[in-house]
């Protein structure tokens, strides 16, 4: 390595034991500050080589300082240390500290840094000056700079690379998110759309029309009314034993189904729904109703004869009019019963079967029972 003082080159070993860099800042330009501690012809010096940071340029800042040149400033901020090595560790430390600035740059001719530091006893900070000279770089520099350049360069590339491949990471956990996001919302869509085609009441009116008449039983005409979902078959199955598992016992209790010929119509009791033998009772109920939400009809109990009927293999069963369940166990079906008028339950019925449009039999599609709270 080439080594310069003044005008004379010489060439001359030299060995670094220790070295660090720092960057300052200066009119709006980084500089790099290399610090090192180096062996030359086997006398110590400091030697500090400063140049605009990340830019290849044919000169540099630089001087070489031994222990004498150090001890001949008679700086005050340096009188305590009295070996290299110390002095080394002193103007590495202010850097650490940040009490290193530029203070002044002649463009290719000096580069001044000053030490500012604090001594017991000075009102005033003191201040030690650095003076590096240019020097022109020799080839082996610039080729030193040139490689730590690209090897700079190389650096910034991987890093480049490794945020890339980061945000491509992202991307694609992103596009995984997002189309998770779409398959759920499919799949609302598909629950809403068959929601809505099993949809029992299907407008505000349709319920207000169920509510005006549980306001009409006797005691209930100022109650708030609130309805509690207990069932709902689309989701909790069409097994007649998990129906009375979950609805038994419950009171004022009302029923809503959709069946395969299109109708919607349902009932309400008083009474609860029990789990008894397969001969079943008969339950008489005088609050009793049913009601048909296609028609707008409702079907009062007629007072003092049976309203219901409970049974092990039953779901809701409203004498005359409708019931589910049966032999078969399961919810999905369900049938109406014609009565002679004589021997009829629920008053307004006109014609066979008319709560189902006149059919017999039907496919449960939904069927939900709600507890009926009056507050």
């Amino acid at each position: 390595m080439r080594s310069k003082n003044n005008e004379e080159t010489s060439i001359a070993l030299y060995e670094i034991e220790e070295e660090s860099i720092f960057v300052l800042k200066y009119s709006e330009k980084n500089y790099e500050i290399k610090l090192q501690l180096v062996k030359i012809n086997k006398e110590s010096f400091i030697r500090i080589i400063a140049q605009e940071e990340k830019k290849i340029v044919n000169y540099n800042y630089q001087i070489d300082m031994n222990k004498e040149d150090f001890i001949k400033q008679d700086n005050i901020l340096l009188r305590p240390y009295r070996e290299i090595q110390e002095i080394y560790n002193f103007i590495t430390e202010s850097f650490n500290e940040n009490i290193v600035s530029i203070n002044d740059i002649k463009e290719k001719i000096s580069f001044n840094l000053m030490i500012k530091g604090k001594i017991i006893g000075y009102k005033k900070p003191l201040t030690f000056i650095i003076n590096l000279k240019k020097e022109n770089c020799g080839q082996d520099d610039k080729e030193e700079m040139l490689c730590r350049r690209i090897n700079e360069l190389e650096k910034e590339n991987n890093n480049l690379k490794v945020k890339v491949n980061s945000l491509e990471e992202k991307e694609n956990k992103l596009e995984l998110k997002f189309k998770k996001l779409e398959e759920e919302i499919q799949k609302l869509i598909l629950y809403n759309e068959k929601n809505k085609l099993n949809e029992i009441i299907q407008s505000e009116e349709e319920l207000r029309f169920i509510k005006n008449r549980l306001l009409k039983i006797p005691g209930r005409k100022n109650s708030n009314v609130n309805l509690e979902l207990i069932y709902k078959m689309t989701e909790d199955g069409d097994s007649i034993e998990t129906f009375h598992s979950k609805c038994d016992n419950i009171p004022n209790n009302l029923v809503l189904i959709k069946s395969s010929s299109g109708a919607r119509f349902g009932g309400y009791t008083d009474k609860p729904w029990y789990s008894i033998s397969s001969v079943g009772v008969h339950v008489e109920d005088n609050n009793c109703f049913c009601f048909s939400l296609s028609k707008n009809k409702i079907y009062d109990a007629i007072k003092n004869k049976n309203s219901i009927y409970n049974s092990i293999y039953w779901g809701p069963f409203f004498c005359n009019l409708f019931g589910i369940g049966g032999p078969n166990n399961f919810l999905s079906s369900g049938g109406c019963y014609d009565y002679s008028k004589s021997n009829s339950y629920f008053s307004g019925v006109n014609t066979p079967y008319e709560i189902n449009n006149g059919y017999s039999e039907f496919k449960v599609l939904e069927f939900e029972l709600y507890h009926v709270v009056f507050e």
